[in-house]
């Protein structure tokens, strides 16, 4: 296990790395625009959603250093996943709200985090010896993908939106990571609740590998985005 935690420290710095690198040459770039285009809301809110996504990369690393250290003490550690999502799913929430358009759809985003946040508490998951169970990922598994797919509705209605192309990357990433979670959590729910016993070393091998290819989706993203940029300034 502490290959596999290293191996997710190094893709989740990756992301961190390349995010704000991606960010300093964002700023670098539109500092060369007309003052109105610098100063618009569109990009003022832009740039402010990326930070958002830098702060939980970073807050993804130190949940996955924190995590695993506990794991190895064999100290439970549900209750530093649960602070980890509150913060990580208002970060990823903040993202989606402030890149949609349609009022409605942004107090969908308010629901959901309020749906979470009631379940955490009533769950006693904030607890230090609280562990989460089957269920509990399926609910927050749930919840990314339906504010993702409530995205993905108003990038579709508003193709010409700016940067649509990045937006939809990010939100492609969150709903195929929240549709493959939930999958995979159901199969390891049935193994449990059933005669019919399924091989748990392979699905707990297809949740890892989900896991990495969200954290590594996000350097990936963020490195083609500074290609762009970076070939758009040599030109």
């Amino acid at each position: 296990m502490l290959i596999v935690s290293i191996l997710f420290l190094s893709v989740i710095a990756l992301g961190i790395i390349t995010s704000i690198l991606f960010l300093i040459m964002l700023r670098k770039s539109t500092a060369r625009l007309p003052e109105g285009w610098r100063r618009s809301a569109s990009m003022r809110n832009f740039k402010l959603s990326i930070l958002f996504l830098v702060i939980f990369l970073v807050l993804a690393f130190f949940n996955e250093f924190i995590t695993s250290y506990l794991s190895r003490s064999n100290t439970p550690n549900g209750y530093v996943l649960s602070i980890f999502f509150t913060t990580a799913t208002f970060l990823i929430f903040g993202f989606l709200f402030i890149n949609t358009q349609a009022r409605w759809r942004q107090i969908g985003y308010i629901i959901l985090y309020s749906i979470l946040i009631g379940y955490l508490i009533n769950g006693g998951y904030y607890h230090p010896l609280s562990s989460h169970t089957t269920t509990a990922s399926l609910l927050l598994n749930s919840i990314f993908f339906l504010a993702a797919l409530l995205h993905l509705t108003d990038l579709l209605i508003h193709p010409k939106t700016d940067h649509f192309k990045f937006k939809l990357k990010i939100c492609l990433i969150i709903l195929v990571f929240g549709l493959m979670a939930d999958i995979l959590t159901s199969f390891h729910w049935s193994d449990m609740t059933s005669d019919h016993v399924i091989n748990f070393p392979f699905l707990f091998m297809l949740q890892l590998g989900n896991m990495f290819l969200f954290y590594f989706s996000f350097a990936c993203v963020f490195t083609s985005e500074i290609i762009k940029l970076r070939r758009g300034h040599v030109r």
